[in-house]
């Protein structure tokens, strides 16, 4: 027969500590709540303790048992003969954050199941459709496990042993990077590589080469960084698609002459080989259209499951095509700012930076001067509040003809929470969908 999970001689023992040594409130009073314990009666006591503690009164059987007269909860608890019982039931204090872990724990695994019921209860009714269910699933089952990886307070002297540890070990290695290689010399110095926990946005209108060149970044990265695992999200184009551009950049072969199937047999010998090194790499790519924010973040812990913690980058094509929760139906603004503020959570969460390209809106084009600003960014206010970086792709030679600067794309850093701003700039072929470093392609021409 399957009982509810709790310890009821942790709880006695975390109750009997306060008693010994009223100092333990000062460890343990933001770390656990009169709803952890199982047992009312235990219940009713912490609530006493925390008043009493919030008021510097001693919590002794006296003061405690004059609290629960004055709330006529006195005999509910037990009386006098378990307040006895209580205090003298740990002769130390030493195992009291053993205690505090136990209780906790099992009142989450019993919120779980309270939470598992709900759900089943929810799937029951006929009146939530399926993308509902799946929603308010995901919410209920987070806050579940926001609770148990709540933070504490840090100690300063602790964060600086930290971060020193950090900065020593990297002035130990070869290379200034902090972060991933991206395989363009002149970004990597700017960003020290794309760092752990960013939200990067990369902005463009269309025709710029958005989804090329994060393509041409999933490709170095998996190449140059020890192969971490890379989440693809395509929202607009299928997985098939990709693969066929990342073919094209990695064999350097025309796209088109690709999709035709007129190859040479040279040709097709660069195709067999760079279909080898592109299967080698750790990149999972959905294309799933529309996809909820809140579906793609279930995805990533699934792959992080399945794939043995493999995932070092996520990709999303595009910003725009994600759906959020139905509640913001027809509120697109207040849609889009959950999604940015949930995929900055997803890269705190999961340690890694988040590359997701944006749609800028078409009042670019409406200007002389097409390069774009930050105002551009479609339902944009809190997609620049919750990035760390906002960077816009920019070609002079797509509304200039007579430009000088042919097949160039400047990539501005409009944003820059820990670095600084600035632009690169880079040379894209568009018929192998590739770009490289300017001093690269000089060097190959």
């Amino acid at each position: 027969m399957n009982t509810v999970p709790f310890n009821n001689e942790a709880e006695q023992s975390l109750l009997g500590s306060v008693f010994l040594d009223n100092q333990v409130m000062t460890e343990i009073a933001d770390k656990v709540y009169p709803e952890y314990f199982y047992q009312i009666r235990h219940q009713i006591l912490f609530r006493v303790f925390l008043e009493l503690y919030e008021e510097s009164k001693p919590i002794d059987i006296t003061t405690v048992s004059t609290k629960l007269k004055d709330k006529n909860q006195y005999l509910e608890v037990g009386g006098l003969e378990y307040l006895i019982e209580l205090s003298e039931l740990v002769p130390t204090t030493a195992n009291v954050h053993t205690y505090v872990d136990i209780v906790r724990e099992k009142a989450i695994a019993r919120r779980l199941i309270e939470t598992a019921n709900i759900i089943a209860q929810n799937a029951i009714r006929s009146d939530m459709s399926l993308d509902e269910l799946l929603d308010d699933a995901e919410k209920k089952i987070m806050l579940v496990a926001r609770e148990r990886s709540a933070s504490d307070f840090k100690e300063i002297r602790d964060v600086v042993n930290d971060v020193f540890a950090k900065i020593k070990a990297q002035q130990e290695r070869s290379t200034e990077l902090t972060g991933l290689q991206t395989g363009f010399s002149a970004l990597d110095r700017l960003t020290l590589g794309l760092q752990k926990e960013d939200l990067i946005i990369l902005a463009a209108r269309p025709g710029m080469g958005k989804t090329a060149f994060v393509l041409n970044i999933a490709k170095n990265v998996a190449r140059l960084n020890n192969d971490p695992g890379i989440a693809i999200f395509s929202l607009e184009m299928s997985a098939e698609q990709l693969v066929h551009r990342l073919l094209t950049s990695e064999a350097q072969i025309e796209g088109q002459s690709l999709r035709k199937g007129r190859l040479t047999p040279e040709q097709i010998n660069y195709l067999l080989l760079a279909s080898d090194r592109l299967a080698r790499y750790h990149i999972y790519i959905d294309d799933t259209p529309g996809i909820k924010v809140s579906e793609l973040r279930a995805k990533c812990r699934k792959l992080i499951q399945t794939k043995n913690n493999r995932l070092g980058l996520i990709i999303i094509d595009y910003l725009q095509l994600l759906s959020g929760s139905e509640k913001w139906t027809g509120n697109r603004v207040q849609e889009v700012s959950e999604i940015s503020r949930v995929l900055k959570e997803i890269a705190r969460e999961f340690k890694v930076p988040v590359l997701a390209c944006a749609q800028l809106s078409r009042q670019v084009e409406q200007r002389e001067d097409k390069r774009p600003i930050m105002a551009d960014l479609r339902e944009s206010g809190s997609i620049e509040q919750d990035a760390d970086i906002v960077a816009f792709l920019y070609r002079d030679d797509y509304y200039n003809e007579n430009s000088n600067r042919k097949g160039q794309v400047d990539v501005i850093f409009a944003k820059h929470r820990h670095g600084p701003t600035g632009t690169v700039t880079l040379f894209f072929n568009r018929e192998f969908s590739a770009f490289s470093d300017i001093d690269i392609h000089h060097k190959s021409e």
